[in-house]
């Protein structure tokens, strides 16, 4: 198995050097219900957004705009 410097912040490089940190952040990631930010974004002043961010917590992707 090739080791990663612990300069490189990929999830993989994380996985490897801390994986504590990794497993913290992963469980806190399961832990979002996307359905808990549903009443946020119907209630949004700017609903494009809501919906674009809405969407990226529902699949995950980050497209880079919000």
């Amino acid at each position: 198995m090739e080791h990663l410097p612990p300069s490189d912040w990929s999830a993989a490089a994380v996985a490897q050097c801390y994986p504590d940190l990794y497993a913290d952040v992963t469980d806190l990631f399961l832990a979002v219900d996307p359905w808990s930010y549903l009443d946020d974004v119907l209630t949004s002043r700017d609903p494009e957004a809501s919906v674009a961010a809405y969407e990226q917590i529902v699949t995950g992707e980050w497209d880079g705009d919000l």
